[in-house]
């Protein structure tokens, strides 16, 4: 706690330089961050106000459990001397903010100043436009420095530099691209940016994981059961209670195609899933995948019938975590990882969203607002990629 004439000693230090000084230290309140501020008429107009006293580096001077030291108060002093005098010159001694540079482009200063009106007259807090007033700024500038038209290749190129930089700010940066060009009424070529609800379990292997950490995933799986039912999950999106129920026989005798015929019993239906890419069931031997007990061509299973699925497939689970966190992952899948890093897939490879949620036996619905709302990170940089090759094909 300071000392109880600390202030006010300083305030004397202070009038003894300057005999017609008008002002005082005080602290500010905890809310401000209890730094030391010097307080009058600094406006002229009968109302008190303050201006925050900082040290040699630039920092307010914070408030300490023991009294200021001896170089704190000189710095306070001189600091406090320096604006009373400016004062008294009848100089403004407010902190100016940073001055925000128009861009030196007319169009871009038009186009601009659309976005910045659209984001006023959009509903939300002030947080939250303060956030999509600097991502403007920052598309804008940017394009500005580069002397860059506003176009979606362009705005999309920014995006990237975000997540190149190890952002969080990827989805902002790409949805504050698509409302440039859409309010300036420029194409944009690809979906619309749009936010899911928010997961309420963390994923890490699915916003970190890879195709190629699938593919090795492969051969650091021990048990040939455990590893073949990794594949077929991975492979097609299924739930881990339908991997025994796929018409086997049938996929075999068509050929190995990518379709795969099976019947889902959490929603007592058929449907056909899609083995993308195909190549990760190259060489399966689907007898493996059969659970003692459980007849395949059952519709619906019975209850004893499922719960032997349900023991299985967590039995293979816990095989499949065994063996990579021994190989040194630091993060591993479960069933529902791979289930939703093949809806990534399916989208970042072009599917209708409707027949690929078919293929996974749910909804479109379902598709974009759960099992999209992971890997944001990995979608806007393939959807970056996916623009380099339509611009490629246009030139």
């Amino acid at each position: 706690m300071a000392h109880p004439t600390e202030l006010a000693d300083l305030t004397a230090e202070l009038k003894e330089r300057i005999p017609d000084c008008r002002f005082r230290f005080e602290w500010s309140s905890k809310t401000q961050g209890r730094h030391l501020i010097l307080c009058g008429d600094w406006n002229r107009c009968g109302r008190r106000s303050s201006r925050t006293l900082r040290d040699f580096d630039g920092a307010p001077i914070k408030k300490q459990k023991r009294p200021l030291s001896t170089t704190a108060r000189q710095q306070a002093l001189e600091g406090a001397a320096v604006l009373v005098q400016s004062w008294a010159d009848g100089a403004d001694t407010r902190r100016r903010r940073k001055v925000i540079l128009q861009p030196t482009n007319t169009v871009l200063a038009r186009q601009r100043q659309v976005v910045i009106e659209h984001i006023r007259a959009r509903d939300g807090g002030h947080g939250i436009k303060k956030k999509h007033h600097r991502h403007a700024r920052a598309l804008f500038a940017w394009l500005d420095d580069r002397n860059q038209s506003l176009d979606a290749p362009n705005a999309i190129l920014w995006a990237g530099e975000g997540i190149q930089r190890n952002t969080d700010t990827y989805a902002d940066r790409l949805r504050m691209a698509q409302w440039a060009c859409q309010w300036n009424a420029l194409n944009w070529v690809l979906p619309e940016a749009k936010r899911a609800k928010k997961p309420e379990v963390r994923r890490p292997f699915v916003d970190h994981g890879t195709d190629a950490q699938i593919e090795q995933a492969f051969t650091l799986i021990t048990d040939p059961v455990a590893a073949a039912f990794f594949r077929v999950v991975a492979a097609t999106g299924c739930r881990p209670g339908e991997v025994a129920l796929f018409d086997w026989a049938g996929w075999i005798k068509g050929g190995r195609g990518q379709a795969l015929d099976g019947y889902s019993p959490k929603v007592e239906k058929v449907f056909t899933a899609i083995c993308n890419p195909l190549n990760w069931l190259d060489g399966l031997d689907p007898a493996v995948l059969l659970v003692p007990g459980v007849n395949p061509a059952q519709r619906p299973i019975s209850e004893g019938a499922s719960e032997l699925l349900v023991r299985n497939y967590s039995r293979l689970l816990k095989l499949v975590q065994k063996d990579l966190r021994a190989a040194g992952w630091q993060h591993v899948p479960t069933w529902t990882d791979l289930r939703h890093l093949w809806t990534i897939r399916a989208e970042l490879a072009g599917f209708n969203t409707r027949i690929a949620a078919i293929a996974q036996a749910h909804s479109p619905k379902m598709a974009q607002m759960v099992y999209l709302r992971h890997g944001e990170q990995r979608q806007v940089l393939a959807e970056i990629q996916r623009v380099a090759s339509i611009s490629a094909v246009a030139s």
